[in-house]
């Protein structure tokens, strides 16, 4: 039995190799297509909040915030997830099917500003910044911000119920059935000519950002007012391009990003150790 299992792992450990080729592959692929990380390869961390009830803290609740840490595996799921949803769009569109396409649009950024830009967050906002709204569109557009020609979400159902929804107009196009969010009514205005599978992924987009931001702002802010006048390490990612006096701060152990006030000029790239409580304040 021994035996057995040493070979088992083995064979995962080769499919898991297997799989990290691929995912390497798929990313230089998007590269070379233009996608965000041809400009800054480094990935910024996600902030994850854990809110749970306390009996030892006087408000009742107690609030940890750590950046989320990105892992080989986390490149293969994102790789495969991406070519997933993208072999879905190329479905939709060989064969006429109602599909809420996700496209974006890049501002071009010249080899000048990158070089002048720090490696690293910094060069990975300077793509950020470069992006314009991801935006839904009936027909398909390109992603530029993933260097795709067309792509749409249907890998997070659980978390998406547009997600699901495009399973349910998918599998329903397999089986040779009614399709269950056909095109909308010809003739009338843009909004109202959108299929229900349109709507439900332009208004759950919307109505998820407008709970999900000022939950983790409010959590963000009660941390770091509890931590009261302890430090924080914080980059200097970029300057505002409006406001002289504004910057855009990435807080690393927290994977959280707020924009600053400040005073006196910040060098881009540079790490400063700043009271917790002042940067609630910008929170």
């Amino acid at each position: 039995s021994d035996v057995g299992g040493a070979e088992d792992l083995e064979t995962t450990l080769d499919c898991l190799r297997r799989l990290e080729w691929a995912s390497e592959q798929r990313l230089q692929w998007r590269k070379d297509g233009g996608s965000l990380e041809s400009i800054g390869p480094y990935e910024l961390p996600d902030m994850q909040v854990k809110a749970r009830p306390s009996a030892d803290e006087a408000d009742g609740w107690a609030v940890g915030i750590v950046a989320r840490e990105r892992y080989a595996a986390s490149r293969i799921v994102t790789e495969l997830m991406l070519a997933a949803n993208e072999a879905i769009a190329m479905c939709g569109e060989a064969n006429g099917i109602p599909m809420p396409y996700r496209c974006q649009e890049m501002d071009g950024v010249s080899d000048e500003e990158i070089e002048a830009t720090p490696e690293g967050p910094c060069r990975a906002w300077l793509a950020i910044r470069s992006t314009t709204k991801s935006q839904i569109s009936p027909t398909p557009r390109p992603h530029a911000g993933l260097g795709l020609d067309l792509y749409v979400q249907a890998t997070s159902p659980v978390r998406r119920y547009a997600d699901l929804a495009l399973h349910h107009q998918l599998k329903a196009h397999l089986r040779g059935d009614e399709l269950p969010f056909p095109d909308g009514i010809e003739g009338e205005d843009k909004v109202k000519r959108a299929s229900a599978i349109l709507r439900l992924a332009q208004d759950g987009g919307e109505i998820s950002r407008q709970l999900e931001r000022p939950a983790n702002d409010y959590w963000l802010r009660e941390f770091l007012r509890r931590r009261g006048g302890n430090p924080t390490e914080v980059l200097v990612l970029s300057s505002d391009r409006w406001k002289e006096d504004r910057y855009k701060l990435l807080l690393q152990e927290l994977g959280a990003i707020v924009t600053y006030a400040s005073n006196r000029p910040l060098a881009i790239g540079s790490q400063i150790d700043m009271p917790s409580s002042a940067l609630a304040e910008f929170v």
